[in-house]
């Protein structure tokens, strides 16, 4: 078992901790209105953005003051101006002047992302020292379990680190889940995935060592974070596992690339607090033979308040009528579940 660091406690929810305006940033009339913005239907109705299928983003001079103000404060200047965007688009008309559409939209942000990341320190130093162990596996995975501790998702993983890995690997690879075990080092040949997205990732392909992927597997990971795609890239190219790190808000866009194995590791909630109904259109439009789900079980304060079963009703809603096949993983501290697609697309070439 991999035991909490010294001095190192569970990341805890904080407050919106909102900052304030950046010096430098054009002044705004205090009594200017928010317009409330639509996006065109196909038969060129304007249409409210709760009824799209998707959210476009429709500029107009408010909301793009109050995305170049989010941008340009320090906690927020690392996200995805296309999710900053999108977030105004969806929170902005929610209220009438420009400074609550700020507050508002920073605190949707924090909820969303910067929540997670308290303990993540110096991503260039990260990065830097991931370059400099490349061709030193062991250096790698250890680099790899210290700088997990930087992501919420990935941190309360580790104290079950020997005991997820194991599961997520053979999910990953096809096969059952079960609690049979697997020995360090031992490489699953069946179904071997080709190409895997993770979306929005965190620092999940930090784990790549333990998931018995061969270097050719290409691993192509997104998140709204540059600074954590940042430590992800620099891992890929150290541990040289083909494939690719990239800012991208998943939930602004539809996933149309094909893979073989697609996760969606504790991302769900977070998508649906942007937008509910995000998930299932993520779902319906991947190309993927399989697609792995998971769920916290608890707070980011560490508390259980039913989130299990809650999340487990959640989880029969969004997937009720979609063309998955859907099996329980047994994932230690995590809701887990592995989706096979009832008549598979093609396998991707290597």
């Amino acid at each position: 078992m991999i035991p909490i660091r010294r001095g190192m406690r569970r990341p805890v929810r904080r407050s919106a901790g909102i900052p304030a305006r950046t010096a430098g940033d054009p002044p705004t009339p205090p009594g200017t209105p928010l317009r409330p913005t639509g996006s065109r239907s196909r038969t060129g109705e304007t249409v409210p953005v709760e009824d799209a299928p998707s959210i476009p983003v429709v500029r107009n001079d408010a909301h793009d003051r109050v995305v170049t103000e989010v941008l340009a404060a320090r906690h927020f200047r690392h996200l995805s101006p296309d999710l900053v965007a999108r977030v105004t688009t969806i929170e902005a008309p929610k209220v009438r002047r420009h400074n609550e559409a700020v507050a508002r939209v920073k605190r949707k942000l924090h909820q969303i992302a910067n929540a997670y990341t308290p303990a993540l320190h110096a991503p260039r130093d990260a990065a830097d020292a991931l370059r400099s162990a490349a061709g030193d596996e062991d250096a790698l995975r250890t680099l790899a379990i210290s700088l997990m501790y930087g992501h919420a998702s990935t941190a309360e993983r580790l104290p079950v680190h020997d005991l997820i890995t194991p599961r997520l690997r053979e999910a990953i690879h096809g096969t059952s889940g079960s609690d049979g075990p697997i020995n360090p080092g031992e490489r699953v040949d069946a179904e071997t995935p080709a190409r895997i997205l993770d979306l929005a990732c965190g620092l999940n392909p930090l784990m790549i060592p333990w998931l018995g992927l061969p270097r050719t597997c290409r691993y192509d990971a997104y998140d709204a974070d540059s600074r954590l795609v940042s430590i992800v890239q620099a891992f890929l190219e150290a541990w040289g596992q083909a494939g690719s790190a990239t800012v991208r808000d998943i939930g602004g866009q539809d996933t149309t690339e094909t893979a073989d194995v697609v996760l969606l590791l504790k991302a769900v909630p977070c998508l649906e607090q942007v937008r509910v109904g995000t998930s299932r259109r993520i779902l319906e439009t991947l190309n993927a033979n399989r697609v792995i789900v998971t769920y916290p079980v608890q707070s980011l304060g560490g508390n259980d308040r039913g989130m299990r079963a809650t999340y487990r009703q959640a989880f029969d809603n969004l997937v009720a009528g979609l063309p998955w096949h859907v099996a329980e993983l047994r994932l230690p501290d995590e809701l887990g579940y592995l989706l096979t697609r009832k008549a598979p697309p093609a396998p991707v070439s290597q």
